[in-house]
């Protein structure tokens, strides 16, 4: 209500100053029918100009915010990826032969993101470091709790999905290391994984189409940190 009261006390003291400013217009110059003929003149062009401002201008501004907005959200995404994205997904890839060194080009990222798409996600769960896997998670899960707790990861929905099932994959091998009774199931600990994994390339792929567009310079140092390349 105070808002609103605000607002039309602001209007008030326009309106009227608008008509002080005729007025004393009048009053100087003595021509009553110029006056009103450019006032409503000016009236006239109140669409054209709400259109400028309220259309092309917000929309302008909007647009930058939003530019600002990803640019935080990358930045965030960057610091995931170089602090344990790239060297999680290297421990998973290690698992999955049919992957190993599947991505060598980066020529074209269309083809490597349908080519992520497309793939057919598994692993040999013999081949997974546990052990590694847990310690890279543990040693960096104040980073997950700061990334979690920001507001602007919520509008990333990709990286929040991703965000969330790492933190599930940590939790459930701690759980499985602490379980006295065996009552894990290493099927479930898998598509953990795999769902770990399906996340995680998929918003590698995104992050690089970003650098690429925006960063070239860091999108060439990410290409040459490439999960995918095993020797």
């Amino acid at each position: 209500m105070k808002k609103y009261k605000h607002f039309f006390i602001v209007s008030i003291i326009l309106i009227l100053l608008s008509a002080l400013m005729f007025l004393i217009h009048y009053l100087v110059f003595g021509q009553a029918l110029n006056t009103a003929y450019y006032s409503l003149m000016n009236l006239c062009f109140i669409p054209i100009n709400s259109l400028v401002v309220t259309v092309i201008l917000e929309k302008l501004i909007d647009s930058k915010a939003k530019q600002e907005r990803m640019d935080k959200l990358n930045m965030l995404v960057g610091i995931f990826f170089t602090e344990v994205g790239c060297k999680l997904m290297h421990l998973i890839i290690n698992a999955d032969k049919d992957a190993k060194n599947s991505i060598t080009s980066f020529k074209d990222l269309n083809k490597i993101k349908n080519d992520i798409s497309s793939h057919d996600y598994k692993i040999d769960m013999d081949c997974i470091d546990l052990t590694t896997i847990k310690s890279t998670l543990i040693d960096n899960s104040s980073l997950f709790v700061n990334l979690i707790s920001n507001e602007s990861i919520h509008q990333h929905e990709t990286f929040t999905d991703l965000l969330m099932s790492v933190i599930h994959l940590r939790d459930e091998i701690i759980f499985m290391e602490n379980d006295k009774y065996g009552e894990i199931d290493i099927t479930h600990l898998e598509n953990d994984i795999i769902r770990v994994y399906k996340n995680i390339t998929i918003q590698w792929v995104y992050y690089l189409e970003y650098l690429n567009k925006f960063y070239p310079f860091l999108y060439n140092n990410a290409i040459r940190i490439n999960p995918f390349k095993f020797k």
